[in-house]
């Protein structure tokens, strides 16, 4: 213990006196404008114009990453992990095109918390759209600048380089192996815990989600769709909300109120809160890379009121629930993960998804992926959370008998979007996201040592936006990887969409094809 303090005094002070400034970015090639194209001569000042008065107020959204440089493009890791296979023209094309929709739609939520008309957002939507449009077209013809786009595409880490370049890292690692190691022992004695023993002895609630969707609106197969150029599959914004439905678990938790509540997040005079009379859940679709595959995963970030929280913190915690899908659109894997980045636990749900070999899985500087329960999860998940620190130690069979005393309560909560965090209503008016620039979320802190900021990530207690979510304390790895999949497992022997034998398997998926499971409630969605 006393060599773990040093460790965190010695850390703390380097920390706060680094001061270390990152050399400019480079900048790309501007080109003449005249005649015909003239009405863009004024669209770099304005996009400056504004991005300074959103950067000013503190609105700029935090789910994509602004392009240096390049004021109309955004991306993010799974844009940016496809800047290598664009040698196409039309690939490079539906690239830009990803990135200007980004850019699009981030200013749609800048816009709104910065408190303009619908008028005034109407007006510069279309100025920039415009302006997007034209400058893509004009500048990107340019291959140096295209060449620069894709060096500054990448969005960066959320892992601090002044810890591990003062060498605190290495001193550090044996600790936070240890630490890991320990804490990796105490979960899977929890996981064999009874399901009372979880609860704490206390009554329980049964939570599922509220039936909005028609789920008959799900395909069969992935190859029903629509991908793009990289293999995206693409569905109707009804099927995508259908499939967040399908897919939400059961979640089995305390009904003691003195302990964490489900709920939903809110402005007060006080700062950010959770109103346990609103029960909701918020999904978003993203994707993951596995071999030739992207396949569709289905995030669910939870949100618990925590009565007891320390003085002069949020009463605010949350839980990350991810589903990725197979080619069938079936679960074939689960992942649970603390909203602050601790506690990654991978559930392979179908035997064909094989884990890495050892020899094959995490190099010696990345924590390994950590499998907490044996065996298979169920194809429809039932989470059982601990009632003292609300993290997930069971995964079972939604809709079975759990023996926790008496019956447990059953109560539902409703599907919304991600995106609906970024415009909560603010108690004197107004819409405020609850992410900071930084993708924290203001006053959320919990228990973590001091010496894991050599780990290189700040704030390592603070819950993060599913874009901003490092999860190792050892590597550099965040939630929101397009390879995080292909680190624990092998690639599954199929086609991508668009492949010549996609249609032979979409045709043989229909044959054998397990009946969807319906779970016990609907999404209102993305």
């Amino acid at each position: 213990m006393k060599q773990r303090a040093v460790v965190a005094t010695t850390v703390a002070v380097w920390l706060a006196g680094i001061g270390c400034t990152a050399a400019p970015p480079p900048k790309p090639t501007l080109v003449e404008i005249t005649g015909f194209y003239k009405e863009l001569k004024s669209c770099r000042d304005r996009y400056a114009e504004i991005d300074a008065r959103i950067d000013a107020a503190g609105v700029r959204d935090t789910a994509f990453h602004r392009v240096p440089g390049f004021p109309y493009l955004r991306t993010d890791r799974l844009t940016a992990s496809f800047r290598d296979d664009t040698e196409d023209f039309g690939v490079l094309n539906g690239w830009i095109r990803r990135m200007r929709e980004f850019d699009q739609e981030a200013r749609e939520f800048e816009y709104q918390n910065l408190g303009l008309s619908q008028q005034e957002a109407a007006i510069l939507r279309f100025e920039f759209l415009n302006c997007g449009r034209g400058l893509a077209g004009l500048e990107l013809e340019n291959p140096d600048n295209v060449a620069l786009v894709k060096q500054l595409a990448v969005p960066p880490d959320d892992y601090s380089d002044k810890a591990r370049t003062w060498g605190f890292y290495a001193l550090t690692k044996p600790l936070l192996r240890a630490d890991i190691a320990d804490h990796e022992r105490l979960v899977r004695a929890e996981f064999a815990k009874p399901a009372a023993a979880l609860l704490d002895n206390t009554p329980a609630v049964r939570w599922q989600v509220a039936e909005v969707e028609d789920l008959t609106l799900i395909p069969k197969s992935m190859y029903d769709s629509y991908p793009d150029e990289f293999g995206l599959p693409g569905f109707v914004d009804s099927t995508w909300r259908a499939l967040a439905e399908a897919n939400a678990p059961q979640v089995l938790t305390t009904a003691d109120a003195t302990r964490r509540q489900l709920g939903a997040p809110m402005w007060t005079a006080q700062g950010l809160d959770v109103d346990t009379t609103k029960p909701e859940v918020n999904y978003q679709i993203g994707f993951t890379r596995l071999g030739p595959l992207n396949l569709v995963q289905v995030n669910y970030f939870f949100w618990f009121r925590t009565p007891n929280a320390a003085s002069g913190t949020a009463p605010v915690d949350g839980l990350v629930w991810r589903v990725t899908l197979d080619d069938h659109l079936k679960p074939l894997a689960y992942e649970s993960l603390r909203a602050s980045g601790r506690d990654h636990f991978w559930f392979p749900v179908q035997q064909r998804l094989a884990r890495k070999p050892a020899s094959a899985a995490a190099p010696a500087d990345e924590q390994p992926a950590f499998f907490p329960q044996d065996g298979l999860a169920p194809p429809q998940a039932l989470l059982m959370l601990d009632a003292v620190h609300g993290g997930v130690r069971r995964v079972g069979a939604a809709g079975t008998e759990v023996s926790v005393g008496s019956p447990a309560t059953p109560r539902q909560y409703t599907l919304k979007r991600y995106e609906d965090l970024y415009t909560l209503p603010l108690p004197s008016g107004g819409t405020r996201s609850p992410f900071q620039l930084d993708g924290l979320i203001a006053g959320t802190e919990s228990d973590a040592p001091g010496w894991r900021l050599a780990s290189g990530i700040t704030r390592p207690g603070s819950l993060r936006h599913l874009s901003h979510l490092p999860m190792d304390y050892i590597g550099r790895r965040h939630f929101d990887e397009p390879f995080l999949m292909q680190s624990a497992f092998m690639p599954l022997d199929l086609p991508p969409p668009g492949s010549p034998s996609t249609k032979q398997a979409a045709d043989a998926g229909r044959d054998d094809a397990v009946p969807l499971a319906v779970a016990s409630g609907r999404s209102a969605g993305r």
